[in-house]
This record gives C-alpha cells, structure tokens and sequence, in this order.
C-alpha cells in the first residue's frame, strides 16, 4: 500500500499551473498602497538633486531603500496571506503616513530629524511584525513561518526604538544593525533548511512591474517639475522631449520582456530576480535626477563631469541590472540580449566622456544621443526576443515514501 504522496519544496507557484486558491491579481488596496511612494520617490529624488555632497546623496539613497523594503515586505507578506480586513487596512493606511514622514525627514538631509526617523522607522517595522503575527494567529498561510518574521520584525522594530535615545554614532550604529535584523532574516532563507513558503509567481511579477511604472512616471514629472520652475525656452522643451523618449524606451525596454519572461524555481533566482528590480529603479531615478539639472542650461553651454556622470552611470546601471533580472527568468536563450545591453553599456559610457570633454558637444547632443541609444536597444531587443523562448515552470514531480 502506497503511503500518503508528498512534493519537495517548491519555492513559486508557478503562472501556468495555478494550484487552487492561489494569488489572484493585485488589488486596490495595493494599488492604493502604491500612490504613498509616488509621493515619497519625488521628495527623495527632489532632495537628491539639491543635495552638493556625496555625503547627502549616500543619505538619499538610504532613505530609498529602507521604504522601498518596506514597500516589499508588505508586497511579499500580500503574496503568501492574503488578509484585506479592517485592521489590515488600517495598518496599510498606517504604513502610508509613516512612509511620507520618513521621505520628508529624511529629505532634510543628514543630522536633521534623526530621532524622529528613528522612531518613525520602528512604528514603520513595527507594523510589519503585527500583519505577520496576525497572518499566524488567523492561520492564513504557515504559521510557523509567520511567526518567525513576527518576532524578526519586532527586533527590528525595537532596536530602531532605542536608537533613538542614544548619542548620534551608536544611534547610526544601532540603525545598522537594525536594518540587518530586518534584511537578514529574509535573505538568509535563500539557503534555509526551514524554507519560507513558494511565492506566488503572477502577484510578484504584477507588484514589482507595478513599481517600476510608478518609478517612470515619477521620472517624468521630476523634468516637468524642474522646467516649470522659471520660464520656459527651447532648451528645456528639447529637453524634456528627450527626456520622455529616454523614459518610453525604458518602458518599452522593460515591459515587453520582464512581465513575460516568468521566474525560474529557484530561492537564489527570485531574491536576485528581486534586487536587480532595486538597481532598476533606482537606476530609473537617478537618470531623471540627472537628466533634471540640464533643464534651464543655456543653449549650448557645457556639462560638468559630475552632471554628464548623472545620467550616463543611472543608465549603464539600468542595462547592468537587466542582465541581472534576465538571468533569473525563464527566457531563453538571454545571450544575444545580454551582447546587445553590453554594447548599450559602452555606447552610453562614450557618449558620456565625449560630451564631458569636447566642447564642441553640446547639452542637447549628449541627451539626444542617449535618447537615441536606449530607443534603438528597445527596437533591437524586441527583434530578438522573438527568436527566445519562455521555458514552462518547472514542477517538482510528486514522490511516493
């Protein structure tokens, strides 16, 4: 007699083999949630730019990422317990103040608003750990599982409450290892003998999808922003025209292969599958913040190394965490799209020091000729996408013990 059938640990449901129950598409309470970081983004990026120290923009960049893990925290606890009750929505609307506060606190640069960050920041983790415990209690996925990030979240949570009565080194050391109480946890389960529970592969695409549209659309009221400050001349509407076909070939770029490609089963594949998304979108950011200050440069004036560096180190950035993202999907074959992006790469980085350093090449030149570099990739990369493939998920078979 055949004893009770078992699989091995899978670690994605996979879009075309739903098991039932599974994830259903984004709601509108994550649709809500999303409009927060739209606001967020544009006050980072906007204190970003005015910032004249690598210091600052180091600040800046922090404050990205440590809402942006919230941001993914919550998107990953949506995808594995799906809780949309009253008290799921109000600590979502929670979510939403705290994370303008810290945008704006932290926008006011380094030394400014410290402990009131610090606190904010706890009440921020601190939700995180009542959406898992609640996720254990009412037994909506593993319990065990949701318990484990209950208690991770609310160390974290404390350690940033106490950063807040210390002297300012040991608080930033403290906000260190608080951040790491938070990450860790997470990605240590990459090779956890206790794996977390799979991912629901259509939820994740459609969320990480979801924010980098939001990133491009921050980028295009960004140079908007910038252009409508002051009068308005050629140089800007050449700009910014530049600037929105930079941005629609990114689009282009990313939705007509990301979305399709799927994800490989693999916990490696999809925490990297996941941080190549952060490289992307803050690569996103910085090449509108950069493209930004050319805005009410006068005709034909010459771009500083570090303004010509802040759009073309964003971009090659952008390709370099597309080969990333492609090497966790279930594209194949991604050699000649990675050949193209690698060519992209240098063609950005020569365009780049030419407009540094020869004279005779002006603002306009340089944003066109990048302009025309990223649309000519998106073209090219979908005449080869269609010679690849889009493996099937691969299933772990059932075994018998």
């Amino acid at each position: 007699m055949l004893s009770p059938v078992s699989a091995p640990q899978r670690d994605l449901i996979p879009d075309d083999s739903p098991p039932p129950g599974s994830h259903p598409p984004a709601n509108w309470l994550e649709l809500f949630y999303d409009l927060v970081f739209v606001a967020a983004i544009l006050v980072l990026s906007s204190s970003f730019a005015h910032g004249h120290s690598v210091t600052h923009g180091l600040w800046v960049t922090l404050a990205f990422v440590s809402i942006w893990w919230i941001w993914l925290a919550t998107t990953m606890f949506t995808n594995r317990f799906r809780l949309d009750d009253t008290t799921h929505r109000v600590l979502v609307l929670l979510q939403m103040f705290l994370v303008a506060l810290v945008a704006m606190g932290a926008a006011d640069g380094v030394r400014s608003d410290e402990v009131f960050l610090s606190v904010d920041y706890s009440l921020l983790v601190g939700t995180l750990a009542v959406m898992y415990a609640r996720g254990a209690r009412r037994g909506l996925g593993p319990a065990p599982f949701a318990r484990r990030r209950a208690l991770e979240y609310l160390g974290a949570a404390l350690l940033f409450l106490v950063a807040a009565a210390l002297p300012e080194i040991e608080r930033v050391a403290l906000w260190l290892v608080g951040f790491v109480v938070t990450v860790l946890p997470a990605v240590a389960y990459v090779t956890s003998v206790r794996p977390p529970p799979p991912v629901a592969e259509h939820h994740l695409v459609e969320r990480l999808g979801a924010f980098t549209l939001i990133v491009c659309g921050e980028a295009f009221v960004k140079v908007a922003i910038v252009a409508t400050d002051g009068s308005l001349d050629q140089i800007d509407v050449i700009v910014m025209a530049f600037q929105f076909g930079l941005v629609f070939a990114v689009w282009w770029t990313y939705f007509d292969d990301v979305p399709f490609s799927g994800l490989r089963n693999s916990r490696i594949a999809i925490e990297t599958w996941i941080a190549g998304h952060l490289g992307l979108q803050l690569a996103i950011v910085g090449a509108a913040v950069g493209v930004s200050k050319f805005v009410h440069l006068a005709p034909g004036g010459h771009i500083p190394a570090s303004d010509i560096e802040g759009v073309a180190v964003p971009l090659v950035a952008l390709y370099l965490a597309l080969i990333v993202i492609g090497a966790c999907s279930r594209r194949r074959p991604q050699g000649p799209l990675n050949v193209l992006r690698v060519v992209t790469v240098l063609l950005v980085a020569v365009v780049g020091v030419v407009t540094w350093r020869v004279d005779a090449v002006s603002v306009t030149d340089g944003v066109i000729a990048m302009t025309a570099i990223a649309l000519a990739h998106a073209a090219v990369a979908g005449r080869l996408r269609e010679r690849t493939t889009v493996t099937r998920a691969t299933v772990p078979a059932p075994t018998e013990s």
